[in-house]
């Protein structure tokens, strides 16, 4: 009995350190996501300034733009 309840102790601790490396993981690619999302629209941004318009880009980046500035990916 003792054997089972170290057993499932060390099961537990391996799945608290797991979950608590998959949390700090997500939070980071919030803020990687957050920094990303700030660096694309000032790129668009000084883009547009400089005469490259939305036009002479591909459609996907055309989207995620348009998307961003709609308020999508936060």
């Amino acid at each position: 009995m003792m054997d089972q309840i170290q057993e499932m102790t060390v099961a537990i601790t391996k799945a608290d350190i797991a979950m608590k490396a998959a949390a700090w993981q997500i939070q980071r690619l919030a803020e990687d996501v957050t920094m990303l999302r700030k660096a694309m629209m000032e790129l668009a941004y000084v883009a547009e300034e400089n005469g490259v318009y939305l036009s002479n880009l591909t459609k996907s980046t055309q989207d995620t733009i348009v998307a961003m500035r709609l308020g999508g990916f936060k």
